[in-house]
């Protein structure tokens, strides 16, 4: 996954250029380099990789002690450990530190590829939760908002439209102005789309959270406005004012 930092910790030159030049890089990680355990501790402190690719056997600090005082500092990054030869006892004392794979040198590109997906599998599922959890919470947000508006829109239009009909009865009771009648009619019109907007903002704050995805679709807001409308008189009726 393109993006992800990962620490080489290697006394050999040659490994250390050939994962991070040859390897790692076109692979889309950024890469950072330690010839020691010492070195590599405290690089880890300081640019807090994904992962760890560590050597087994180093001058001033070994792979496993440096792991070891790397778990002191309470870091749970992963480890891939390498070594050029294999031990029942190393590995089980690895895997207690948190080392996600063992990898006996010399390897292929395509085997360390493998091996650091499997090592960053948790960690990406883990961030995909937590995307996914932000997303849910924000469409949440969303819908509250939504909601609350339009109970206070609501209001507003419950007062216009009981204002709307006293003024259409006051007119029917005289010979109404035509222009009158036209600002009565318009306004009208407004109330009715209002009540639509109304109507599908319930219907979209009734929808149910799904997962979200890149291809998760909108809801259409201009078709189901259509819709709603064409559902509608075109005008209010009220008593004893015919508006053409």
């Amino acid at each position: 996954m393109a993006g992800e930092t990962l620490l080489i910790v290697d006394d050999s030159r040659e490994i250390r250029n050939l994962l991070a030049e040859d390897i790692l890089s076109p692979m889309g990680f950024t890469v950072h380099t330690a010839s020691d355990g010492e070195a590599g501790l405290e690089l880890a402190a300081r640019c807090r990789p994904d992962l760890i690719l560590l050597d087994m056997n180093m001058p001033r600090m070994s792979g496993l002690e440096m792991l070891a005082a790397l778990r002191l500092t309470e870091s749970t990054v992963p480890a891939i450990l390498m070594t050029a030869y294999g031990s029942e006892d190393v590995a089980i004392e690895a895997f207690r530190l948190g080392v996600r794979d063992y990898i006996v040198k010399p390897f292929t590109a395509d085997e360390i590829g493998q091996s650091i997906d499997r090592a960053l599998n948790e960690s990406r599922l883990a961030r995909q939760k937590e995307e996914l959890n932000r997303h849910l919470v924000t469409a949440e947000i969303v819908r509250v908002t939504v909601v609350t508006l339009a109970h206070y829109l609501n209001n507003h239009l419950t007062t216009l439209k009981g204002g709307l009909t006293l003024l259409g009865e006051s007119l029917a009771e005289k010979a109404p102005d035509p222009y009158l009648l036209d600002i009565l009619q318009a306004s009208r019109k407004s109330a009715l789309s209002i009540q639509a907007v109304m109507k599908v903002l319930q219907d979209a704050t009734g929808m149910r959270l799904c997962t979200y995805t890149d291809s998760t679709m909108m809801m259409d807001i201009e078709a189901a406005l259509r819709e709603e409308l064409a559902r509608q008189p075109e005008f209010a009726e009220t008593d004893g004012c015919e508006v053409a």
